[in-house]
């Protein structure tokens, strides 16, 4: 098992994880609400995992070279370009770790500047959404808006994995 800790400071930043070999294929999201009355997809990995996305992560985002072209800006969300026609692609850090939402509760502060939401969570639209306790470092996104992926993206730069 490992852990993910901040670069900066050192500290914990999950529960311990096993890192798997390639990131899961992302749950097809129905749209209906869960038992629990949520519209949220499956967590693309299940809880205790963590897994390596090779595919460009979070901010920026850029308008793709062909404006006819239409696809996500982030797993299952498009953004359309505010500026002009066509649609946002990620021109975001590629490798960040994927790990279960639920893994990162009470060990990541919210940033209070972020004010990224859709209707039932954040968009992950504005960048970073988490960051490090223990020296307030961005470090995580989180995308767990109704229409998207459930999942929690750490930034490469500002993580490392460590042994537990």
């Amino acid at each position: 098992m490992n852990l993910l800790v901040c670069v900066c400071c050192g500290h914990r930043l999950c529960e311990p994880v096993r890192l798997l070999p390639e990131l899961p294929e992302r749950p097809v999201d129905t749209g209906r609400k869960d038992a629990d009355g949520i519209r949220q997809a499956p967590s693309t990995v299940p809880r205790g995992s963590c897994a390596v996305d090779p595919e460009p992560s979070g901010t920026p985002f850029v308008p793709h070279p062909d404006p006819e072209w239409v696809g996500d800006a982030v797993p299952g969300v498009a953004f359309s370009d505010p500026d002009g026609p066509g649609f946002l692609m990620s021109a975001g850090p590629r490798n960040s770790l994927v790990v279960h939402p639920e893994d990162t509760r009470g060990h990541l502060l919210a940033d209070d500047d972020c004010h990224d939401s859709g209707c039932c969570g954040p968009t992950g639209q504005e960048g970073p959404n988490f960051l490090c306790p223990g020296c307030r470092a961005p470090v995580a996104t989180l995308y767990a808006e109704c229409y998207g992926p459930y999942e929690t993206h750490f930034l490469p730069a500002a993580v490392r994995l460590v042994p537990a």
